[in-house]
């Protein structure tokens, strides 16, 4: 382009010195090659544009293609998560239905289940393209907005309920193993068992909320994914 540039440049040049033509002759050799150049350039420009734009939108699609299976995999660990807090609820709300002085029966002889729960999530091909600040290449802003959301909102309030919930179960566990003198209904007929037992319930409920809000918005962002995949 340089060298197209520069030709024209001399051409330009060449008509102005040449005492041969007349002014008009003149001016209008000098206004095609201004407008060639201008041409030129302006394609140059658009070319370079659209090929680098291509390049983009080509990154914007492998990386939607990963995406997609990263989030897959995030819906079954959730599912997992959530079935096992089910379990945990039901076995915790079981003990905390028990009447004053009653025995547990023998689907209870194990008093407590203990999971340590915490979804690893699949953020590392998210945060290198955040990094590298690509993010704003996804056209979609419908798109883009709610995989921010995903990423930056509902997965931390997703680790920060499995948190509490395991912080509860793990005071209980401590209260459990201190107070192992006591019979197993002398222990749950405990103040600080019940509002233990009662808090770590209501905090699963909260728990299993956000992991359904999250696979929703996983849903909503797959199938937009396809469709951008497939423009």
């Amino acid at each position: 382009m340089q060298d197209e540039v520069t030709k024209h440049g001399l051409k330009i040049y060449k008509t102005m010195k040449d005492s041969k033509r007349s002014l008009g002759e003149k001016l209008k050799e000098i206004v095609i090659e201004i407008l060639i150049i201008v041409f030129a350039v302006t394609l140059s420009i658009w070319l370079h544009s659209w090929s680098e734009h291509r390049h983009e939108q080509k990154e914007v699609k492998e990386f939607l293609r990963g995406l997609k299976g990263d989030l897959a995999d995030d819906i079954r660990q959730m599912m997992d998560s959530r079935e096992v807090f089910g379990r945990v609820q039901d076995h915790f709300s079981r003990a905390y239905q028990l009447k004053k002085g009653e025995m547990p029966d023998s689907s209870l002889k194990k008093l407590f289940y203990y999971n340590i729960l915490v979804t690893h999530a699949n953020t590392a091909r998210y945060e290198g393209f955040k990094s590298s600040s690509k993010l704003s290449l996804i056209e979609e802003d419908s798109l883009r907005q709610n995989i921010l959301v995903y990423y930056q909102q509902l997965l931390p309030a997703i680790s920060y309920n499995e948190n509490f919930v395991n912080q509860l179960e793990q005071q209980l566990l401590d209260f459990n193993i201190d107070k192992s003198n006591l019979p197993e209904n002398d222990f749950l007929d405990l103040p600080k068992t019940r509002t233990l037992l009662q808090f770590t319930v209501n905090n699963i409920t909260n728990c299993m909320g956000r992991y359904d809000t999250a696979v929703r918005k996983i849903d909503i962002i797959i199938k937009q994914i396809d469709h951008e995949i497939s423009r």
